[in-house]
């Protein structure tokens, strides 16, 4: 795609200013290796600055400045609560009772249990069905994620995109499952849940520990694929960390450091994914078919805020 097709063509087709500053910050990171980005995201704190949040549910003040800390420090931290069984249960019944998608948002895809196709590398679900979810709403609505988010990105976060995808055991390349960071603009978070138990064979997460900077190394500098031998050597094998865990398990990650999925060899990896980023990163589905948001009663209003793109 050429600039005047990405930057121009595009955004006036579909009708967003989001995603043109969205493409100019991706330009900017990719051109200068991320070293403007640390001062986009101090002109995001003036803007935008902190707002009072309430507390969490779920989570103590001690929790949410750990796992800020641990992002500072590492790129990552898996929190210490777990995502209720009940939840667990709820959002898997969702995915095997709700038809999904491959490639565009218009299709449907009925998925079972026990008959995963393998005919795509990855099936997802519509944010407009599942921010209808319980389980979804109330995680979006607790204000523990969006606090640590806050804290973590230093502005009034957004809450980007909700989404839920599965990979099955397939064939083919799976670009996610290469070694690559998310290009996402100044600063941004997203938390994982785990709806499957995983490992190296079924999809576990892979991180490179201290891979976060927005500020790459020359060889690492542009967004893309990158050779695992190659940052293994930089960043020392140490650093490379395979996530392994059950279901239920919560993980908080910086993804401009470089990470993949494991390739699954059996099973399938059903995960639930919350975005935070300092500006919009519009989601396919936006210009697609549009996002029905859904009507919550008491929710505060600065989450409300937070979560304006689904919460009415």
């Amino acid at each position: 795609m050429n600039a005047v097709q990405q930057f121009v063509i595009e955004p006036l087709r579909k009708r967003s200013s989001a995603l043109f500053l969205l493409q100019l910050a991706q330009l900017v990171n990719d051109r200068t290796g991320g070293r403007y980005d640390p001062a986009i995201q101090r002109a995001f704190a003036k803007l935008k600055p902190r707002v009072p949040l309430p507390n969490s549910r779920i989570m103590d003040d001690s929790d949410i400045t750990g796992c800020v800390s641990s992002l500072r420090a590492r790129g990552w931290n898996i929190l210490r609560q777990r995502l209720a069984e009940a939840d667990v249960a709820e959002l898997r019944r969702f995915a095997f009772s709700t038809p999904a998608y491959a490639k565009s948002p218009a299709e449907r895809i009925v998925i079972a249990e026990n008959n995963i196709p393998q005919s795509h590398c990855r099936y997802m679900w519509r944010i407009s069905d599942l921010i209808r979810v319980p389980a979804v709403q109330r995680l979006i609505t607790d204000a523990g994620f969006a606090r640590i988010a806050q804290d973590y990105i230093g502005c009034e976060p957004l809450l980007t995109s909700v989404t839920l995808w599965l990979d099955p055991v397939f064939d083919g390349v799976n670009a996610a499952h290469v070694y690559h960071y998310d290009n996402d603009g100044p600063t941004f978070l997203k938390f994982f849940f785990y709806l499957t138990d995983m490992h190296a064979e079924s999809g576990a997460h892979s991180f490179i520990q201290g891979s976060h900077p927005h500020c790459k190394p020359p060889q690492f500098g542009r967004a893309g694929p990158q050779p695992r031998e190659k940052l293994i050597e930089y960043y020392g094998a140490e650093n490379e960390l395979v996530f392994s865990g059950p279901a239920g398990l919560i993980l908080a990650e910086d993804t401009a450091g470089f990470h993949k999925g494991t390739t699954l060899t059996e099973g399938y990896r059903l995960l639930l994914q919350l975005q935070y980023a300092a500006m919009d990163i519009p989601h396919d589905e936006e210009f697609a078919l549009g996002i029905e948001r859904v009507r919550l009663k008491d929710v505060d209003p600065a989450l409300k805020r937070i979560a304006r793109k689904f919460l009415a």
